[in-house]
């Protein structure tokens, strides 16, 4: 029997813990603890959240994690969701910039819930902010510091995410967040742009973020969905931000160079990826959308489908095979999970 969990004490200007979430991607991991590393102090602390990975995969990243910092805490997810969490007082001893938090999933549990784990750890220790951050990305040094002086200056923001740019254009943005259509898509700000030409503004105001480096204030906005294995997780925090009408934007001033995709890619055929998109995108705006909105929408993606194949190699006459398992999958389910998600990745016809 556990006893009781401490109650935490709530501090705005406390630590903001960074979640990344690893899968079979030390190299990608290592490399953006390095970049943390050699970041300026701001109070954020790197939380590892290993999601079942290989043996050898998940052995070799605890021995980096040893190299890199002073005091590493290892914890099994298994644990934590029976109740056996360390004390608040532990964990936050843990939650600086010489200490790593290593949380260790037994199975891949997706995106959307592998993250939570951290945002869960974020909220034991009483955190008020939680930063999602990609193991495929690096940080400037002084991106933390430019969020944390955003985050003071700005209060009526609830989620944020930093200018991303190419990992390899460092000059290149590949976006600043990015704004939601009326039709089930969005678009991103300044993408493909070089940085010089970025507005000489602090900040933009968006309706869309990436899950790729954002930090949210998870007790207003609530976590990621779980409807989702992999995937869309980051347009449904948005749909959901605008229903609320909660604000987000862009800190130009920190920046995060991405380098984009590898889980997916190493997962998925082509078509997959694509079958997978359009379940995923039709499942979440139905959710959210008028009827005639919605029908509008799957209408005009069933038919930028055949353009959508042709651009990928494909035979453009697979997008009848696509339509149908779309539309059969539309009728009884509410989201996409992992088993479902898999059979659909990997499809080639």
């Amino acid at each position: 029997m556990t006893s009781p969990p401490e109650r935490p004490t709530r501090d705005p200007e406390g630590v903001i813990p960074v979640v990344i979430l690893n899968w079979n991607g030390e190299d990608d991991t290592v490399a953006c603890l390095e970049s943390i590393r050699k970041s300026g102090p701001a109070g954020f602390a790197p939380v590892i959240v290993d999601n079942g990975s290989d043996s050898e995969s998940v052995e070799r990243l605890k021995r980096e994690c040893r190299r890199l910092y002073r005091k590493v805490l290892f914890l099994q997810q298994s644990g934590l969701s029976a109740g056996q969490w360390p004390p608040p007082a532990t964990l936050a001893a843990h939650l600086d910039e010489d200490s790593l938090v290593f949380i260790q999933n037994a199975e891949n549990l997706g995106f959307a819930m592998g993250s939570n784990v951290g945002v869960r750890l974020a909220e034991r220790v009483g955190a008020e902010w939680v930063m999602l951050l990609n193991n495929d990305t690096v940080v400037a040094p002084d991106t933390f510091q430019e969020l944390r002086t955003f985050l003071r200056s700005e209060p009526a923001a609830v989620a944020i995410t930093p200018q991303i740019r190419y990992f390899g254009q460092r000059t290149r943005i590949q976006n600043c967040g990015g704004r939601l259509t009326y039709l089930g898509s969005r678009q991103y700000l300044f993408a493909d742009m070089e940085a010089s030409a970025l507005a000489r503004v602090s900040h933009s105001v968006v309706t869309f973020v990436t899950g790729c480096a954002l930090l949210f204030k998870f007790r207003v906005t609530g976590a990621l969905t779980e409807d989702f294995y992999f995937g869309e997780e980051d347009y449904e925090f948005a749909l959901r931000m605008k229903k609320l009408g909660l604000e987000m934007a862009c800190v130009h001033g920190a920046i995060v160079y991405h380098k984009g995709g590898a889980s997916i890619r190493r997962r998925s055929s082509a078509l997959g990826a694509i079958l997978v998109s359009y379940v995923n995108r039709l499942v979440n705006t139905r959710n959210y959308y008028s009827r005639a909105r919605w029908h509008t929408t799957r209408i005009l993606a069933y038919l930028r489908l055949p353009i959508l194949l042709r651009r990928n190699g494909i035979d453009p006459r697979q997008s009848i095979a696509i339509i149908r398992r779309t539309e059969a999958y539309l009728r009884g389910h509410r989201g996409v999970g992992r088993a479902d998600h898999d059979a659909m990745v990997m499809s080639n016809s």
